[in-house]
């Protein structure tokens, strides 16, 4: 066991070393702040307006719990989280394979220690998003299926509800789960895989997370919901692109289909591994956005699926050039990632010298649709955002279907939704009294696809904030934004 995961322990030091001291993606930068806020009494999707479901929640609610009661800094209690998750997984991997049969005891440190590289370095610019953390937790279920051996009931059961816990996430991860268990159902020529206990934990657990949702967090399903499925459109990329920006993992997916072809033994996991990588490419073409951190699953998998496919190759042939081949196909992720390298923000660094309070002290509020507008800008800066959303998420989808919509009805839908988006930020606006309002400028802003929109001219038709913006004077621009601060640290008398 220690051989085996030598590699993945040196993987992880070096991520350890990369992470050390830098600040985490936006979105979970917003996750860490408002799970804090729910765990003080302030209700999800009720008053913080995010359009994910609730899992994301609890699973933050670990770390952001964890760092109170230690007294360390929650970024760090998150990244020692999801450090600790990904050494469980491949621990559980590791045992997979060598008690399960597999790869030879040579080639399991190598897929070991592609799994690890996959895990924490390919994503290491958006470490702990919600799509990093599903394949970290699916990873072994997908090796339990690349096994050439029956694995015990108990251990299948065990690992479907590790996995589940990330499939949960994103009702796109089922693809990945749902392509293994078809690949099986061909194999076996009838539905006999479906009653297999991993599919049916996962099933289970699956309509008892949906159950307690709608228990639990109702007003994600009756507000939320059809807010989303109202706006949330405006974010959508052109599908041309979004194919683009998968086109290294689509490359390397033809290049294991390559070698599953040459393989002439055609093993079943083979197949499996092929179809996940295919899985983890259409997760990410689906979701339409082209984000960087929706690929994670394809890129580990697609390099799950190449390494696993010239594996079984080279020990079908005795021949070196497979994982030659394997290890040309990992190097044309990981440089690009590396010299990316953690993430970084620009805009929050440019704009905390404007703070003129002292952290903890400090309160801003975002008018923009781009949630990295806010986001770690208040982690960095120590500064308590007004906002109880990541983003003015509302406003680009209902300017944009207003501005085509011809119908007096439709209009109106519109209209009353972007006039309770301006209720929720003026409500803000007020319980808060921000220090510090950043303002998106752009004449063509972000997800608006060309509608105008003016932040300020909006919010001023009301005449209570019109007079309280009165207060505020432009400090300076970073970017697109204009930067307005009022006097004090306190809040203003109203």
């Amino acid at each position: 066991m220690m051989k085996d995961l030598a590699a993945p322990a040196a993987v992880m030091a070096v991520a350890i070393h990369l992470l050390w001291g830098t600040l985490l993606s936006h979105d979970i930068s917003w996750y860490l702040i408002s799970t804090g806020w729910w765990l003080d009494g302030v209700g999800i999707y009720a008053e913080i307006l995010e359009l994910n479901p609730p899992l994301a929640f609890y699973l933050t609610a670990i770390p952001v719990w964890v760092s109170r009661v230690a007294g360390i800094d929650p970024t760090v209690a998150f990244k020692g989280f999801v450090l600790v998750l990904a050494a469980v997984s491949l621990a559980l991997s590791q045992r997979l394979l060598a008690r399960e049969g597999g790869p030879t005891a040579a080639a399991r440190p190598v897929v070991l220690a592609v799994a690890a590289v996959g895990l924490l370095l390919l994503p290491i610019a958006d470490f702990g998003q919600r799509d990093h953390l599903f394949a970290i937790l699916f990873l072994p279920f997908l090796v339990m299926n690349l096994v050439s051996r029956p694995v015990s009931g108990p251990m299948r059961a065990g690992v479907a509800v590790w996995a589940t816990f990330g499939v949960a996430l994103k009702h796109y991860f089922l693809l990945l789960p749902l392509a293994i268990l078809v690949c099986q159902m061909v194999a076996a020529r009838g539905l006999r895989p479906v009653f297999r206990v991993e599919y049916l934990v996962m099933a289970g657990m699956l309509v008892l997370y949906v159950a307690a949702s709608v228990v639990l967090h109702p007003a994600y399903f009756d507000s939320v919901v059809p807010l989303t499925l109202q706006v949330y459109g405006a974010f959508d990329a052109p599908f041309l692109f979004t194919v683009s920006r998968a086109g290294l993992p689509i490359l390397l997916l033809l290049v294991a289909l390559a070698l599953l072809l040459v393989n002439r033994a055609r093993p079943q996991s083979n197949r499996v591994a092929v179809l996940s990588g295919a899985a983890g490419i259409a997760v990410f073409l689906i979701q339409s956005k082209g984000w960087s951190y929706q690929r994670i699953p394809a890129d580990l998998f697609v390099t799950m699926a190449v390494t696993w496919t010239a594996v079984t190759l080279s020990r079908a042939r005795a021949q070196w050039w497979p994982m030659a081949i394997a290890f040309v196909s990992l190097t044309l992720l990981l440089l690009p990632a590396l010299r990316q390298g953690p993430y970084q923000s620009p805009f929050a660094r440019a704009v905390e010298p404007y703070f003129a309070c002292a952290p903890g002290e400090r309160s801003f509020q975002i008018f923009s649709s781009t949630v990295s507008t806010g986001f770690p800008l208040a982690n960095l800066a120590g500064a308590t955002p007004a906002n109880r959303a990541p983003t003015l998420w509302l406003f680009p989808g209902a300017a944009y279907r207003l501005s085509l919509a011809k119908d007096p009805a439709e209009r109106a839908i519109y209209r009353a939704t972007l006039e309770n988006a301006r209720a929720r930020v003026l409500e803000d606006f007020f319980r808060a009294a921000p220090q510090l309002v950043i303002v998106d400028e752009a004449a063509r802003k972000p997800y608006f696809n060309g509608a105008a929109f003016d932040y300020l001219a909006y919010f001023s038709e009301d005449r209570a904030f019109a007079e309280a913006w009165r207060d505020y004077r432009r400090k300076g621009q970073v970017g697109d934004f204009g930067i307005y601060a009022r006097e004090g640290c306190d809040p203003p008398d109203r």
